[in-house]
């Protein structure tokens, strides 16, 4: 992820992991997030925009997998 500066991959990487509270590891949220970026493709690596569709694509995809994990498990929703 060498267009999205590490400090603040690792913020977003800690804020999501926070906001799952224990949901996912941070190895699981590192993953998406970079995986997010890969799938942006953005072609203007400057964009000041970047990080925050970056949080915003991590934050949608760890949201599905939460409910995906609910029904796999049948646990309801708090």
């Amino acid at each position: 992820m060498s267009a999205l500066a590490p400090a603040r991959r690792r913020a977003i990487v800690a804020e999501l992991t926070a906001r799952f509270g224990g949901t996912f590891t941070e190895a699981e949220v590192a993953f998406v997030v970079e995986d997010s970026w890969a799938a942006l493709d953005p072609g203007d690596h400057a964009s000041p925009y970047l990080q925050l569709l970056v949080r915003r694509a991590a934050q949608d995809r760890l949201t599905d997998m939460l409910h995906y994990r609910r029904i796999a498990t049948h646990r309801p929703a708090p």
